[in-house]
């Protein structure tokens, strides 16, 4: 079996697909997840095109060593590209060999995978109404931003911080202890800000505080994770796994938030929740693109030992969209997703998706802050 061709996909929202053709009929079906610069990932793809024709897409270690190696300076955006093609050399050779990815990785540890349900709101009053909604649907798991309440956008941090602090208070007293919960902070911080507002909500019992600060500098999220008795997530920004290890050697980390559309695709995200598990630290899987990257990570929650939860959706009323890209849609089921049955990821994209989604470039909405 050879590789015939490589085509990048670029539909509507955040989506950037790719297909892999072979001369045996079997195409693959693979996600790129820098959604802020696909146009540049479709590059990277089209780039990548020439060296993968001919091969056997069985061999996929192999040809992703290839294409890190032929593919100088990394980053998120050479890294998604590869993690796309990653993804659809699994969808190829479980097709070929006609049994899921999650065989080929060792079998399924668990049969449905547990999702967290996403609180929105743009107030503390309908944060917690929605907490207790997904509470009522079976979720045992859900996640919310303080950050975004309408009640955390003050000039005065001493103020904005008494507002998120007391959203995770009254969503924690409205759902009860039965519920894990979770905080999204996307990096909006500073390390001071960070430690002082996770000591005041020690004692909600958090499942996980994630990107509680922008931490290309190492050591300062050390630092925070040291003066806090909260557990932090991070890593949906991570492209390799030589990252994944500096994040985690300091044994300070509680949850990885890899992405298989940037880390590698599933190869990759494999390899990372390995040295994960060394560390004793669960798995995550970080999701903000489109279906294949959910159906991927499917794969991959159901085949890894150290998997918790996963994310369901990048934001409230994405869930639609996801499962009109697909022909068979994802079943849920009490806060549950069961796994797709068929070979490789299980799912395919329909026919129509430039039709049905058509590609249009991403709106940056560059909201500056004028605080005088």
């Amino acid at each position: 079996m050879k590789i015939t061709k490589v085509e990048p996909i670029m539909t509507g929202w955040r989506r950037m697909f790719v297909k892999v053709y072979t001369d045996e009929g079997i195409v693959g079906v693979g996600e790129g997840g820098n959604w802020g610069f696909r146009e540049a990932m479709a590059g990277a793809i089209h780039r990548m095109e020439e060296p993968l024709l001919g091969q056997d897409p069985r061999r996929i270690e192999y040809l992703d060593k290839e294409l890190y190696s032929r593919f100088k300076f990394g980053g998120t955006t050479i890294a998604s590209a590869i993690s796309a093609i990653d993804i659809a050399l699994w969808d190829i050779k479980g097709k070929y060999y006609n049994i899921p990815v999650y065989e080929m990785l060792g079998g399924a540890v668990r049969q449905k995978i547990r999702l967290w349900g996403v609180v929105s709101g743009k107030d503390i009053a309908a944060s917690v109404e929605c907490a207790r909604k997904l509470k009522a649907e079976g979720y045992t798991c859900i996640r919310l931003n303080p950050t975004n309440i309408a009640e955390a956008q003050g000039i005065a941090y001493a103020e904005r911080e008494k507002a998120m602090s007391r959203m995770i208070h009254e969503v924690r007293e409205a759902v009860g202890d039965e519920i894990d919960i979770g905080c999204e902070i996307h990096r909006s911080l500073q390390p001071h800000e960070a430690i002082r507002l996770m000591q005041m909500i020690e004692d909600c019992n958090l499942l996980f505080f994630e990107d509680p600060i922008n931490y290309e500098n190492y050591d300062a999220l050390q630092a925070v994770a040291k003066k806090t008795r909260v557990p932090i997530g991070v890593g949906e920004r991570s492209f390799c796994i030589q990252d994944v290890e500096m994040l985690l050697k300091e044994n300070n980390i509680t949850f990885l938030r890899p992405d298989v559309a940037v880390m590698g695709g599933i190869s990759g995200c494999r390899k990372a929740a390995g040295i994960a598990e060394a560390h004793y630290v669960n798995v995550i899987p970080h999701i903000a693109t489109g279906s294949i990257c959910v159906a991927a990570s499917l794969q991959l929650a159901a085949a890894i030992p150290n998997f918790e939860v996963m994310e369901m959706c990048p934001a409230p009323g994405e869930w639609a969209k996801i499962q009109e890209e697909i022909k068979t849609p994802f079943v849920i089921e009490n806060g549950f997703m069961q796994l797709p049955e068929g070979p490789g990821l299980g799912v395919e994209l329909r026919e129509d998706i430039r039709e049905t989604a058509p590609y249009h470039e991403w709106t940056w909405d560059l909201n500056y802050n004028e605080y005088k």
